[in-house]
């Protein structure tokens, strides 16, 4: 990246990129399951595009095929409290559809679209039902709402006092928001059923302790293990536990946290097994108090893990005969020679590097959007199956279980990868020619990803960031291979396919590939794209209104200058990392409250290491 565009991006950075950072307090009251996979949309722009906002609470749910039997969708019967800017009349309960489903012996996946569970409340933002084509009336529904912007479309209130999405906080209280931006769209109804109360069911007292781990690096959900020495933990666990951040902001429920492997606890040592998280610091909870690390987990893999004792997972298996799972590819992209040769080239990576048997079909898709079909597809999106504002693509599968006497072995058969048309796509190698354009071959590593079983990431130079589109994924979608990380992920998946020992329901294990043509892929070595900077600098603590400190895990021999800017693309405060050290720090004192965006300029290098929040 040049200085004079490092200058120009650092105002789009801070409307476009999916940086969230850990905010060390209690659970939510209602969870935000999934981050995003979109460009984010500002929340006066998420209010303004709705058609509707309601403040509501999620009674019931129940998974269904839609009419023409093509996916699963959940129907959220939602209970009304509050009503903004309705363009049709709404009751006191609505049905909300979302995308997947768990219907028991089978569902559907689809990961960065709204997730709801039961007990969920907050702001959802609406839109009517994109058109007709999608119906459920055989599900007994014949009026029903879509998210707008899919995760994004939700909004909850923190134990903080503040309004949570997605993304984050949006520094916003409960009346701020209504007071500013709802209000004066009509407030229509207040249900005298009033909002939940609830609370939950522990407050955590917060305090950095002197907690030191290894590994630094890991894989979510593989069972790979860290060790965490220190003091004070207790000869035996009871009811204590350690947690990881699962979206960038929020941590580990106790409950879930219980489900963790332990392989050992004493007074000065914990080994723990990572499940599927995010980078962020460890929590050990004792008692009514959590004890933070100063250093970052950094999770560089996540796998989709259906169980972490015993560690279980929904299989890959042997669909077509070959070995694995064979792709037709949307006739407006086969008949450009381009883009086939680029997501043939994606398939041969996954291959050669991980060792599962993807290829392409010698012949188009001619069924479009259809998860039913026993059709391994990657299309663009369809009338009644567009993508959610501002999402660049979805990937979405069928997973099947079967029973053989006392074991039950889940599996997935169909998937599709659905493409927005919106978008100007790019599919060639490299760099995009014109900044935020959509480039197939980056946005397959992540959607085939998804295919392969791997789960997203708050990891810079990750392909399964959340951001495959636009920045910050524009700093390091040049890379075209997949990552080391992804590799030793993918890789471990392909063998859970190939040496499972169930023979039930005409399943089938992993094949291994010819790889006849692994040397002649001229993106065969892998490397990882992005500045070394934004891999291995993190700065803490985040947010602060004292001293920020700047630390490696790596000692360099020269120097590397940390810079921070402002909004406006402004430097506002520069220090420099010498040579032979690990960390520095700079003081904020003297600077407003509001975000920062802090750089490293290491020789002709400029890396973006993430955003700082000031004064909160």
């Amino acid at each position: 990246m040049t200085r004079d565009r490092l200058i120009r991006s650092v105002h789009a950075v801070l409307l476009l990129a999916a940086i969230i950072f850990t905010w060390a307090g209690s659970p939510l009251v209602a969870g935000i399951a999934e981050p995003c996979l979109a460009i984010k949309i500002p929340l006066t722009d998420r209010i303004k595009s709705s058609q509707s906002v309601v403040y509501g609470r999620v009674v019931a749910q129940r998974a269904v095929w839609d009419d023409a039997r093509r996916s699963i969708y959940t129907i959220n019967t939602v209970v009304v409290n509050d009503v903004w800017k309705a363009t049709a009349s709404i009751d006191d309960t609505i049905v909300v559809l979302t995308e997947g489903g768990d219907m028991g012996t089978m569902g559907r996946t689809v990961l960065g679209t709204l997730k709801l569970d039961v007990g969920d409340e907050g702001y959802l933002l609406l839109e009517k039902s994109r058109t007709a084509d999608v119906t459920f009336t055989n599900a007994g529904v014949r009026q029903f709402f879509r998210p707008y912007a899919e995760s994004q479309a939700f909004l909850i209130i923190h134990n903080s006092g503040e309004v949570f999405d997605c993304w984050g906080t949006t520094t916003l209280a409960p009346t701020s928001l209504e007071e500013r931006h709802l209000n004066v769209l009509g407030h229509t109804m207040y249900s005298a059923r009033g909002r939940s109360t609830a609370q939950p069911d522990r407050t955590l007292t917060l305090q950095e302790g002197e907690l030191s781990f290894s590994p630094r690096r890991v894989i979510g959900g593989m069972g790979e293990a860290i060790t965490i020495t220190g003091a004070g933990f207790g000869a035996q666990r009871g009811s204590n536990y350690v947690t990881f951040t699962a979206d960038g902001t929020n941590y580990h429920s106790s409950s879930y946290a219980a489900s963790f492997v332990y392989r050992s606890w004493s007074d000065t040592a914990i080994v723990v097994e990572v499940p599927p998280s995010y980078s962020g610091k460890i929590h050990v909870v004792i008692g009514s108090a959590a004890i933070v690390s100063k250093d970052t987990l950094h999770v560089t893999s996540n796998l989709a893990a259906r169980s972490l004792s015993p560690l279980t997972f929904t299989n890959l298996i042997n669909t077509n005969g070959k070995g694995g799972y064979t792709w037709s590819l949307d006739k407006a992209l086969y008949d450009i020679p381009e883009a086939r040769e680029c997501v043939e080239s994606v398939m041969r990576q996954f291959r050669c590097k991980t060792g599962m048997m993807f290829d392409l079909s010698a012949t188009p898709a001619t069924t479009g959007y259809a998860l039913n079909d026993g059709i391994n597809a990657i299309v663009f999106d369809a009338p009644g199956y567009e993508l959610g504002a501002g999402a660049v693509a979805y990937c979405d599968w069928i997973w099947y279980s079967c029973i053989v006497g006392t074991e039950t072995f889940y599996y997935v058969r169909d998937t599709d990868c659905r493409l927005s048309r919106k978008f100007n796509w790019y599919y060639g190698n490299g760099k995009n020619p014109q900044f935020g354009m959509a480039k197939l071959r980056y946005v397959l590593y992540h959607e085939i990803g998804h295919a392969h079983q791997f789960g997203h990431v708050n990891e810079w130079g990750e392909s399964m960031h959340p951001v495959v589109q636009a920045l910050p994924a524009e700093e390091w979608l040049e890379r075209d291979t997949i990552t080391e990380s992804e590799k030793r992920a993918g890789t471990f998946m392909t063998q859970q396919g190939r040496s499972f020992a169930f023979r039930g329901c005409g399943i089938q294990p992993l094949l291994p590939p010819a790889n006849d043509d692994c040397n002649s892929d001229p993106t065969s070595d892998i490397h990882d794209g992005a500045d070394r900077t934004l891999l291995d600098l993190a700065a803490h603590p985040n947010p602060t209104s004292g001293v920020l400190t700047i630390q490696s895990t790596s000692v360099r021999s020269h120097d590397v200058r940390i810079e921070l800017f402002d909004m406006l693309g402004s430097r506002v405060l520069q220090e420099v990392l010498p040579a032979g050290s690990e960390r520095v720090s700079i003081s904020v004192t003297s600077l407003a409250a509001g975000t920062y965006v802090l750089m490293s300029v290491e020789g002709a290098d400029v890396g973006m290491i993430g955003l700082i929040t000031v004064g909160q």
